[in-house]
């Protein structure tokens, strides 16, 4: 923020808003102002004692109040409404017509309360006068405070000396004088407006930040607060000075109007501004228009700017958007932008929407869609998707959901953003169809299960096949008489497919596979009590059989690619991650667990696993653990006591040498004050063919520390280990947030470069004032 432009306004400068801090802090904590104590209430005054019949009803109540219920005039043709007076002295002139109350006044109407020390009601002029602590609730959660208040009967018009406003919002507002008007709109004359809360232990003490104004004007019938002559202070230095700013009070949810600007710099961008502006265009939606400009880095605006080899960049802007609905029965969010190749002018641009429709009960429809223009423009302009994955998916479905049911239709459609991806090659899937069915369990616990498959896919290059599956299963769990656990499944599957362009050929070929399967697993929990530290020991056994092969070479493989053998799939019958390809023969896995529960919190966890089988074949690739008789034993140990450590490992041993294969590791030691987190990931080279996936050796060191309730910081390095420990990116940050202040920044530094996405650093800070303006910058 620039500083101001122009000196302070002469003559009396706004209260501090933070002297205000005992009357706010009392209703902040629950309770209403304590004011002096009252004498009890006397029996004669100076002016005549109210009579009972100079009102329409005078009561005294157990604790020797009094209390009045008048009717007040509310102007001509209009009805007259109940006004309760209740005061500890109530006196009335009749010469002069005024009725005089005096100790712990409170004045309800409808849905209006005036407390004060002393309230003076002429009935003549229809004008109550209140001094000492006054306090009016209006109806829309606001809470005024003055030293003076002069208002008509009706509560709609009224001058008031020293008043501070908190808002239903919990923001101040306040001023040296203020004037109602119409009971719709209030002047405030030099006032100061805070989304600070007073310190609980100095409410003297001046707020973070206070906007000040010669003239503020609060507009509840437009429900806009407005500032004239205005200047922001900023730990009681003026940092910004407006002639004129307006915002919506806190009764409005959203309104349509132009957002807080921002502005950036990059290597590949240069110089930009966004200027967003919001559009409400009904209660359940509403459109986020963002244009932003792009400039040159020439110093003239008359020559167009060049790059390196000569070519012309040009001067272009990006126009983007969000568009939001929501509905009772579902929700929609677009993001999508546009604009012009800074050197060849091409448009370039994406989209990114998801929605979601409830059609009944038990159906729903929905979609997603994830597109662009080309593989590096996201990163480029910064749209970041869901999981910044290397893909992009778009996905329309219908799912329906009953007791013992589900069923899915949906299809997808993928792009690539990786520069071996080749868009002839990626597939559309149209249609994808599943169902499910879980029948009742019977007397004896036995339950039939019926999942079916449907799947069609095309390529405009290379393969192209249609699957039909479909699988009823029996399903028999056991309990035996020492707690241990066994189920077993017999279950039919029967498989059929057609495929076009098989291993790259110009044939078609039409197959299918019919396959039957028994399984059982079984688990039996040992359970040592203790004082100090209760375990559990489970051992577990699993054991399937199932014909030999089932994969043979005229059945294409799109959904069983990839595996990792780990000691959760080590001990399940069917491995495979899809249903391409299936696991035959004989096989079975074995595993132990053990779980311990320190008496002071916390847990540790162990389990460990490998898998077998009697024949071996060609299911599953070299690297993946899983090319022979015995898998790779396959463990993962968690601990995490009650204290300032905690650790998550999963490794693959060599079942012969011992060798890391695979090891994961997550470790956290410390405390918020200081956190050191390190993530370890070591993968070895897999697969074969055109899926080979390269060995993978990481670490990721992140160091975090809350430093006070408001601060925090961290920092962040992540290291390729097979360059010789090479630094892929760094950052650091830093956050300051309280209930009317935040501040973040971000600093990065990345070392990878993907085609026209250059390497570079980007240093971006946000400063928001709360319920005033967010203030976003990016410096690279």
């Amino acid at each position: 923020m620039a500083a101001p432009t122009r000196a302070m306004p002469a003559g009396p400068r706004p209260g501090d808003i933070g002297g205000w801090g005992n009357a706010w802090n009392n209703e902040q904590a629950g309770s209403q102002p304590i004011s002096t104590p009252r004498p009890a209430p006397s029996s004669t005054t100076a002016a005549q004692p109210l009579a009972a019949s100079s009102l329409p009803s005078v009561s005294v109540t157990e604790d020797q109040r009094l209390s009045v219920g008048a009717q007040l005039p509310t102007g001509p043709g209009k009805a007259e409404e109940p006004v309760q007076l209740t005061a500890d002295q109530i006196t009335h002139d009749r010469e002069l017509g005024i009725v005089t109350a005096k100790g712990r006044v409170e004045i309800a109407q409808i849905n209006r309360t005036l407390v004060a020390d002393t309230v003076s009601y002429n009935l003549k002029q229809d004008i109550i006068a209140a001094s000492g602590n006054v306090i009016i609730t209006e109806p829309g959660g606001e809470v005024v405070f003055a030293d003076y208040f002069e208002l008509t009967g009706d509560f709609k018009d009224g001058v008031a000396s020293e008043i501070k406003v908190i808002l239903a919002d919990s923001s101040r507002l306040g001023a040296v004088s203020g004037t109602r008007i119409g009971g719709n709109r209030t002047d405030f004359d030099k006032g100061v407006y805070t989304a600070c809360q007073p310190c609980r232990r100095d409410p003297g003490r001046r707020p973070l930040w206070e906007l000040k104004a010669e003239r503020v004007t609060h507009n509840q019938a437009d429900q806009e607060i407005e500032y004239r002559d205005a200047w922001l202070e900023f730990a009681g230095i003026p940092v910004m000075y407006t002639p004129y700013m307006a915002h919506p009070d806190p009764t409005v949810r959203r309104r349509t109007g132009f957002l807080m600007p921002s502005a950036g710099m990059s290597s590949n961008l240069g110089t930009n501004v966004s200027v967003p502006y919001f559009w409400a265009i009904d209660s359940n939606q509403d459109l986020t228009f963002t244009p932003r400009f792009l400039f040159p880095n020439s110093s003239s605006t008359s020559v167009p700017d060049l790059d390196n080899k000569g070519r012309s960049v040009l001067q272009r802007v990006v126009l983007s958007g969000e568009h939001r609905w929501a509905g009772m029965n579902g929700e929609t969010k677009t993001n999508a932008s546009l604009t012009a190749d800074k050197y060849t002018a091409d448009l370039r641009g994406h989209v990114d929407a998801v929605g979601r429709f409830d059609i009944s009960n038990v159906w729903r429809a929905g979609y997603q869609v994830q597109r662009s223009s080309d593989d590096t423009y996201t990163g480029i302009y910064g749209y970041s998707f869901q999981r910044n994955q290397p893909w992009l998916t778009s996905r329309p479905y219908v799912e329906g959901f009953g007791r013992r049911n589900y069923a899915l239709l949906e299809g997808f459609s993928y792009q690539g953003l990786r520069q071996q991806d080749d868009l002839g090659a990626s597939p559309l899937v149209l249609p994808h169809a599943t169902f499910s069915h879980v029948g009742m369990p019977s007397s004896r616990g036995g339950y039939w299960s019926v999942d079916a498959d449907t799947l069609s896919y095309a390529r405009s290059e290379g393969l192209s096949a249609n699957r039909l599956s479909t699988q009823v299963a029996w399903n028999r769990p056991f309990m035996g008489r020492m707690g241990d656990m066994t189920n077993l499944t017999a279950s039919l599957r029967g498989d059929a497919y057609h495929a076009d362009h098989l291993d790259n050929n110009d044939g078609s070929a039409n197959s299918g596979r019919i396959i039957p399967q028994v399984a059982a697993t079984w688990r039996q929990p040992f359970i040592r009590r203790n004082a100090t530290m209760p375990q559990v020991l489970e051992p577990m056994l699993m054991v399937a059989a199932s014909p030999n092969g089932g994969n043979p070479r005229q059945l294409p493989n799109e959904d069983s690619q990839t595996f990792e053998l780990d000691e959760i799939n080590a001990l399940m019958p069917n491995r495979m991650t899809g249903l391409d390809r299936v696991e035959g023969g004989i096989r079975g896995g074995y595993g132990l667990r053990w779980a311990a529960y320190p008496w002071r919190g916390g847990f540790i966890n162990a389990q460990v696993a490998q898998g077998w089988r009697a024949r071996k074949d060609s299911t599953f690739a070299p690297g993946q653990g899983f090319n022979d008789y015995l898998s790779d034993y396959v463990g993962r140990f968690d601990i995490a006591p009650a204290g300032n450590i905690s650790l998550l490992n999963r490794v693959r041993l060599d079942k012969e040498t011992l060798a890391l294969r695979r090891n994961e590791n997550t470790l956290v030691i410390g405390s918020p004050l200081l956190q050191m987190a390190t993530t370890y990931l070591m993968l070895e080279k897999s697969g074969n063919g055109s899926q080979t996936f390269d060995r993978r050796h990481a670490l990721v060191n992140t160091l975090t520390s809350r430093i006070s309730r408001n601060w925090m910081a961290s920092a962040t390095v992540s290291s390729n280990l097979l360059d010789g420990g090479e630094i892929q990116s760094w950052g650091a940050k830093a956050t300051y947030a309280d209930e009317c202040f935040a501040f973040v920044s971000d600093f990065r530094r990345t070392t990878t470069s993907d085609r026209d996405d250059y390497s570079g650093y980007q240093l971006t800070f946000n400063i928001v004032f709360k319920t005033l303006a967010d203030l976003p910058l990016n410096v690279f």
